[in-house]
């Protein structure tokens, strides 16, 4: 991730509010006790609800449309409530819930979880609600060994499945006493690097990304290390990979916007800080991208001249090239 700013800031709490709804309440929870927590990281939840009459021959007036952006969850499952008290969703009664959504890890077992309020079901009407859940995938692998009474660990991270990062500083673990965030444990072994031995204990471990001023902070809390047991923490960004492709040389760096930027700008290209998402410096580095729809300022001599690219879209998995 060098030369890689991020001014996409997501609220720690997980609180997203879309179209009158707000999910909340997020939860990402291994059955092994560890707990996944996020600081200024990509990860966000879309929602949105549609209404069409509802047939005669269906006495279900509720449905869960779910999108998952790489790779992540399965299983997807949804409980109705109103006023705190579960509703069976088949014969639901037309007014105002909260959706209780849950989903199964499809690595290590666990759950990922969150509630959205305001879900409204008309008279003769279905609801349909529509989903779309972009995370970290975390994957940790243990294997015994000897390690002479201490745990041994290495930290990866995946832009996409199968596309490592290459950079040595993203992702390096930081190790407190599990609620004790002030003042770090020193590992055994290989302090600050990605790999290295530690005693066994319970630990919040935090994983660091992003590039300086504009960290991202995953935090693995409750984290349990036995001795003589090496854990393997794999980090699935499940983004996109954005890269300048074209052949003009004086192309020093990328700058993206929302979608719709390039439109509403009137006269010169030019850069706005109060917009930009995303600044990607040398035409030889590829940069990590979560998805989405992007304009795409070209930066011409350090700014010497800019030019638009609009509607780049940034998939989950792929790499998009901007001439």
């Amino acid at each position: 991730m060098k030369k890689f700013i991020i001014l996409l800031i997501f609220n720690v709490v997980m609180i997203f509010s879309l179209q009158a709804q707000t999910a909340l309440n997020y939860t990402y929870h291994f059955d092994n006790g560890i707990n996944v927590k996020s600081e200024y990281c990509w990860n966000h939840v879309w929602v949105s609800q549609s209404n069409e009459a509802l047939k005669p021959t269906d006495q279900t007036p509720l449905a869960l449309n779910t999108r998952i952006l790489g790779d992540l969850t399965s299983s997807p499952s949804f409980k109705l409530f109103s006023s705190g008290k579960e509703v069976k969703v088949q014969g639901a009664k037309p007014g105002t819930y909260t959706m209780k959504v849950s989903f199964k890890l499809s690595g290590k077992p666990g759950t990922l979880s969150f509630d959205v309020d305001n879900i409204v079901i008309k008279p003769q009407n279905k609801t349909t609600v529509s989903v779309v859940l972009y995370d970290y995938q975390i994957l940790v692998e243990e294997t015994p060994g000897k390690q002479n009474g201490l745990s041994s660990f290495i930290s990866k991270i995946d832009r996409y499945k199968g596309n490592a990062e290459q950079n040595p500083t993203c992702g390096i673990p930081t190790f407190y006493l599990k609620g004790k965030h002030d003042t770090p444990v020193v590992a055994d072994e290989n302090p600050g690097k990605k790999n290295g031995k530690i005693k066994p204990g319970t630990y919040d471990v935090l994983l660091t990304l992003g590039s300086p001023g504009h960290i991202q902070k995953l935090w693995l809390e409750n984290f349990t290390m036995k001795p003589d047991v090496s854990y393997s923490i794999t980090t699935n960004l499940n983004a996109g990979v954005i890269e300048y492709a074209g052949d003009n040389k004086d192309v020093k760096a990328i700058h993206m916007y929302p979608a719709g930027t390039a439109d509403k700008q009137k006269g010169t290209a030019a850069p706005d800080k109060n917009l930009e998402l995303i600044k990607c410096e040398s035409q030889a580095i590829t940069n990590p991208c979560p998805p989405g729809t992007y304009d795409v300022l070209l930066n011409f001599n350090n700014g010497a001249r800019y030019e638009w690219r609009k509607n780049i879209a940034v998939k989950t998995g792929a790499r998009v090239q901007v001439r």
